[in-house]
């Protein structure tokens, strides 16, 4: 999928010739001659900006700061070779990374790669830590946790969050969860694992709520992701 640049700089000769080179490396090259109409398009469309901080009206620099305040767009800002603290501004208000000028095309498009390959990994690692069970219950240590939070779990407890958790999404019964914790089928009056679920389920209520269902004549399920 071709990927998508802005490039704001308002050297119209400077944008042509980068903006060829780009194009020819297989991106898309979206020109601005200043930031405020690059400020105002739809950052949605790019997937990484390209910007000088020695732009006409509002500079590189005030671009940024208002760009981070609704966007994580990747930015690659502009310097002059010899203006570090422009370079530390830059950094400072959000930009990624930057080049100065003059610079050399394949630099650029190295840099822009690199940083396109950072920004995918992030993403991905993000993806990976969403996917992972908020529920973790730790066999060894007896110990369970929701999204970082430590459950205060008594002993009984955990072990009946343990079975559940092994038959999550699957309705245990009165009888089923009396055998595995008790070795015996559950007596008609014995409402020990009502109140332990009761118990369990107002503990899990402070992470997540609803996390364990009753099902009217068959028993419980847990729903805790």
């Amino acid at each position: 999928m071709m990927q998508t640049l802005a490039l704001i700089d308002d050297d119209e000769e400077i944008r042509q010739l980068i903006s060829q080179y780009l194009s020819q490396q297989g991106f898309e090259v979206v020109g601005f001659a200043d930031g405020e109409s690059f400020l105002q398009a739809d950052m949605t469309h790019f997937d990484l900006a390209v910007l000088d901080i020695g732009l006409p009206g509002m500079d590189g620099l005030d671009v940024c700061r208002n760009l981070r305040q609704t966007s994580s767009l990747p930015v690659i800002m502009l310097t002059a070779a010899s203006d570090d603290l422009d370079r530390i501004l830059g950094l400072e208000l959000g930009a990624d990374d930057y080049m100065g000028k003059p610079f050399n095309p394949r630099e650029l498009l190295a840099r822009i790669k690199a940083l396109l390959r950072r920004v995918q990994g992030q993403n991905h690692d993000q993806d990976i830590e969403s996917k992972q069970p908020k529920l973790q219950i730790d066999s060894l240590k007896r110990s369970a946790t929701f999204s970082g939070t430590v459950l205060s779990l008594t002993g009984a407890e955990f072990d009946l969050l343990s079975l559940l958790c092994q038959h999550q999404g699957e309705v245990l019964s009165r009888d089923a969860i009396c055998q595995v914790l008790h070795g015996r089928n559950a007596q008609p009056f014995d409402r020990s694992i009502d109140t332990s679920i009761s118990r369990l389920r107002n503990k899990l209520n402070l992470v997540a709520e609803d996390s364990i269902q009753s099902v009217r004549g068959k028993g419980y399920v847990l729903v805790l992701g």
